[in-house]
């Protein structure tokens, strides 16, 4: 059955392929791989996110983290509890809005900053196998673009 009675619409969602939606599939795939690389570490994908952005900006209010990792605050304050249980990082209160928080990385954070960089670097070496630098290039223009008119659209909303 086709998605849309019109063949250039039918045409752009060709986005999918075998009837599954493509950006879907790749998204589903790349998490199943960085959460199988780092289960022997006993991290989720998205718990190893948060501790990027603290290493690499520490001390970040509750809600501005959510807003980097483009997740919902209470999602990210679930994440940081469990980091938080298991000696990653702690909150603190925010000296300028006693009503939020800032966390920080602590110590053991940076080991597992580290097994996410190489993780990172392996799950893009495997996703790109075999496509010309050019290729890649224009792709990763595209589909910047892509998450911008989806921002955009969203804000709008």
């Amino acid at each position: 059955m086709p998605l849309a009675e019109d063949p250039e619409m039918e045409k752009r969602s060709s986005l999918s392929e075998d009837n599954n939606p493509i950006f879907q599939d790749i998204a589903r795939f790349r998490a199943i791989l960085f959460d199988s690389l780092l289960k022997p570490h006993d991290m989720t994908m998205s718990q190893g996110w948060v501790l990027v952005h603290l290493v690499r900006e520490n001390g970040l209010r509750q809600s501005d983290l959510a807003d980097r990792m483009d997740i919902a605050t209470v999602t990210i304050s679930k994440l940081i509890d469990r980091l938080e249980a298991r000696g990653y990082v702690e909150r603190r209160s925010d000296p300028d809005d006693r009503r939020s928080n800032r966390v920080y990385a602590l110590a053991p954070a940076k080991e597992v900053v580290k097994i996410m960089t190489r993780t990172i670097f392996e799950v893009d070496e495997l996703a790109t196998r075999g496509i010309p630098e050019a290729d890649l290039r224009t792709s990763l223009r595209v589909l910047r673009q892509m998450k911008e008119n989806l921002r955009d659209a969203i804000s709008r909303r």
